[in-house]
Parts: C-alpha cells; structure tokens; sequence
C-alpha cells in the first residue's frame, strides 16, 4: 500500500530510531500492509537531518516491491520538525506527532498533499494550542490531540499508532 519514512527525537536528547514512539509506530505498520523504515540521524543539524530523509528516499526508490508506492513521512518530536522541512516530490504526505515546528522553519504549510499534526493533550514542550497556531492557515491539514498524552506518549503510543494507521489508509493515493 506506502512506505513510511519514520523519523525521530532529538540526538542530542536521547532520541533515535529506537524510541517508544517510533517504535510503536514501526510496529504498527507493517500489519497494517504499510512499509516502515526507520534510521538513526547522524546530526542534530535540521538541515543535514533533511538531507538524511531524501536519502531514505532514495533507499526505498531502489526497493522493487515498493514501485509505486506512496511514499510517507512520519515524524516525532524533533522528526516532526525534520519531516516539516521535507518537501520532495516523492512524498505523499506527512504524519507529524508532537512536531518540533517551533525549532524550524516549516516548508510544507501551502503544499497541497495530505498534513496530520498530532499534538499531545499534555505536552510539555509544543503544546496543543502552539500546534495550532503554528498550522494556522496550512493548506489540507488535520490537527488532532492524543488524549492523556504528554509529549513522550507515555502509556498512549497505541492510539497514535492507531491514528497514523488509519490517517494513511485514508489519504493513500
């Protein structure tokens, strides 16, 4: 069905491809017929995280089974900022949890494919009402708030996974 870029926290904080929330979502997928990858960045450096993300890309391009699949970019936290930044023709759209789009300069806002931002009821660092301040405006965009959640998901991870699952299934060309 598509192929999902998974990306993850913040380096320098402890984040990488292993994280509760990347993880949920890495298992998630593939029973849902979706394709996952997932890697660890290699800098914190947005756009060095950016290029990382076209290289991913390029991974799947040269994967047979997946010719013609819709590709997907999902991002958590500081991924989120990352993915954000990504507008590559090849994606066809993005899932952005908890996003960090105060710490970049979004580039996907009037980019007309599919944007799901899933904020965090609690979240600590991008709260729900920055989110939606922040996509105010941003062209055939959904904001949704995990309830109970804090910004690490913490006991919640299911029903993000279950959102992203269901969002994909629902916007996949």
């Amino acid at each position: 069905m598509a192929a999902v870029v998974l990306l993850h926290p913040h380096p320098e904080m402890g984040g990488d491809r292993l994280n509760n929330v990347v993880t949920a979502l890495y298992l998630a997928l593939p029973p849902a017929g979706l394709t996952a990858l997932r890697f660890d960045f290699g800098s914190s450096d947005f756009a060095a995280a950016e290029a990382e993300v076209i290289e991913a890309l390029d991974l799947l391009d040269g994967v047979d089974a997946l010719a013609g699949r819709p590709r997907f970019v999902a991002g958590y936290s500081f991924g989120g900022g990352v993915g954000a930044t990504v507008t590559d023709d090849r994606v066809a759209g993005w899932f952005l949890a908890a996003p960090a789009l105060s710490m970049v300069t979004p580039s996907i806002g009037t980019d007309p494919r599919p944007k799901a931002i899933v904020a965090a009821e609690h979240d600590q660092f991008f709260a729900p009402a920055q989110l939606q301040a922040t996509t105010e405006g941003w062209t055939n965009t959904e904001l949704t708030t995990v309830a109970g959640a804090d910004h690490f998901f913490v006991g919640r991870t299911d029903a993000l996974a279950t959102r992203c699952v269901e969002w994909i299934r629902q916007v996949a060309p």
